[in-house]
């Protein structure tokens, strides 16, 4: 048999790319962003998000998983921290938590006086329209005069 006639002919197409769905979860778990993921992975952003948007993806899945355990991590780190009794820990954990009540709120009362502002900007627009309409006039004068000169010359 020849072998030019046993061989099978090449694919079309792109190759299949294969994410190692392991390391996706771990980086996810360490908080980093999808282009970092992408770019430690060695995958384009596009192929990623196509593979991460299909129908039960579990890349998708993957992500929220390493996500959720990276939570899971630093809150228990914290949470033995606050047992411990350290007060930026508790703070920080009251600020976070429960907002309302916890956290620095700053106020700004602001008093605005909107017929006073509309009417200044009316006069400056007033008076932007008399002095433009002065330098036009100003200038065709001027332009007219020389060219009264140029045509005596």
């Amino acid at each position: 048999m020849d072998n030019k006639t046993s061989l099978t002919p090449k694919k079309r197409g792109r190759k299949p790319i294969n994410i190692d769905l392991d390391r996706v979860e771990y980086l996810a778990s360490l908080n980093m962003g999808i282009m970092d993921i992408c770019k430690s992975l060695g995958v384009g952003w596009d192929t990623f998000n196509k593979h991460r948007n299909k129908k039960n993806s579990e890349l998708s899945e993957r992500l929220a998983i390493g996500k959720s355990k990276g939570l899971e991590r630093a809150t228990s780190k914290l949470m033995d921290k606050i047992n411990d009794g350290e007060f930026n820990a508790i703070q920080f954990y009251l600020k976070s938590a429960d907002r309302e009540r916890w956290a620095e709120k700053v106020e700004t009362k602001v008093n605005i006086n909107l017929n006073e502002i509309i009417n200044q900007g009316k006069g400056r627009l007033i008076e932007g329209e008399k002095v433009e309409e002065g330098l036009i006039k100003e200038r065709f004068l001027c332009q007219d005069k020389d060219n009264q000169d140029n045509n005596n010359e």
